[in-house]
C-alpha cells in the first residue's frame, strides 16, 4: 500500500501540526548531556519525550522535585535534525524521508528503532527508504 502525499498535505491542514522540539545547551564536559530551561507551558512528560527519556530518568538526572518556570534541568543532549507533522490527539506523526536518510537515523531522531519504524509502516520491507516517502513515526512531544 502506497501513501498518497496529497492526503498527507490535506491532513497537515486539517489537524496535523508541526511539532517543534525543545533544544538543549550542550554541557562543556561533552558527556552527551546538556541543559534545558523550563517554561510556563512545560510538563515533565513532554520534556522527557523531547529528550527520549522517561520521566523517571529525567527526575534521576535532576535531584529535586517538580520544577517551575526558569529552572534549569540536566537532560540528554544530542542534535536532532528531523521533525514531524504531528497527528492531532495522537502520539504519532509523519516524517518525509530526505536524501541520505536511513531507518536507523530516522529512528534515532524519533526515540525509536528500525523495528518500530517498520512496525508503524508495514509497507517498509528493508532498512532503506526512498527520498520523498512519508513514514509514520512517534511524535509525542508538544
Amino acid at each position: 500500500m502506497r501513501f498518497n502525499n496529497n492526503l498527507f498535505l490535506l491532513a497537515s491542514f486539517l489537524g496535523a501540526a508541526t511539532a517543534f522540539r525543545r533544544t538543549c545547551r550542550p554541557a562543556t564536559a561533552k558527556d552527551g548531556t546538556g541543559f534545558y530551561t523550563m517554561t510556563k507551558s512545560d510538563q515533565w512528560d513532554t520534556i522527557a519525550a523531547d529528550f527520549c527519556v522517561s520521566v523517571e530518568e529525567l527526575a534521576g538526572m535532576n535531584p529535586r522535585d517538580f520544577g517551575k518556570p526558569g529552572d534549569v534541568f540536566k537532560v540528554p543532549c544530542k542534535v536532532r535534525k528531523r521533525d514531524c507533522a504531528r497527528i492531532a490527539n495522537s502520539a504519532y506523526g509523519y516524517y518525509t524521508v530526505a536524501n541520505g536518510d536511513n531507518l536507523q537515523a530516522i529512528g534515532n531522531d524519533f526515540c525509536s528503532d528500525v523495528d518500530t519504524i517498520k512496525w508503524l509502516n508495514p509497507d517498509i520491507k528493508s532498512d532503506s527508504v526512498a527520498p520523498g516517502k512519508v513514514v509514520k513515526v512517534f511524535c509525542n512531544w508538544n
